[in-house]
């Protein structure tokens, strides 16, 4: 398999205006949104998974329809963990997460079609579950990233949502 060329984009651009790829303005999701329109995305990326050849990387800079099924029910998975640091701790720093290292040592391709989409069922089920559990006075605890950009709860969450959305545009899904 061919190693993935690491996108080093600084995309918490799409914080502040409309995502100059896919053109989705993120700024006005709320955290209940997203806990609505989650399972309608997941039925998306499982007809993604119908594919033939999804398991396939096509070109060096891209992912297989796979890998990026199976990336978002791993991003949704970090950004929970997110949360959970944010609730608990004041300003927490979050660990480091190297999508394309994850891809690699999860062997994302190597899964089956059913296991890719219930591993992005369970993740987008547990996500929304702690959306729901949030209380709105909670959304303005922030974590802090590595490179130092901060998040509040609520812009955790557009910041998932849009890599949720961007990844179906990726795959013209």
């Amino acid at each position: 398999m061919s190693q993935i060329i690491p996108d080093g984009k600084d995309w918490t651009v799409v914080l502040r205006e409309t995502c100059p790829e896919c053109g989705v303005d993120v700024r006005g999701m709320s955290v209940q949104e997203t806990a609505a329109r989650l399972p309608g995305v997941v039925a998306r990326y499982e007809k993604v998974l119908e594919r033939p050849g999804a398991a396939t990387r096509r070109n060096a800079a891209r992912w297989s329809d796979q890998e990026y099924v199976v990336h978002v029910a791993e991003m949704l998975a970090v950004m929970e963990g997110r949360l959970d640091l944010m609730l608990e701790q004041t300003d927490p720093g979050f660990p480091n997460w190297d999508q394309d290292a994850a891809a690699e040592q999860g062997k994302y391709n190597a899964l089956g079609a059913g296991q890719a989409a219930q591993k992005l069922r369970t993740a987008a089920e547990a996500y929304a579950a702690k959306l729901e559990g949030i209380s709105p006075e909670k959304y303005s605890r922030r974590g802090i990233r590595s490179n130092g950009a901060a998040f509040t709860v609520e812009t955790l969450n557009q910041y998932a949502w849009h890599d949720v959305v961007h990844h179906l545009w990726d795959l013209d899904a």
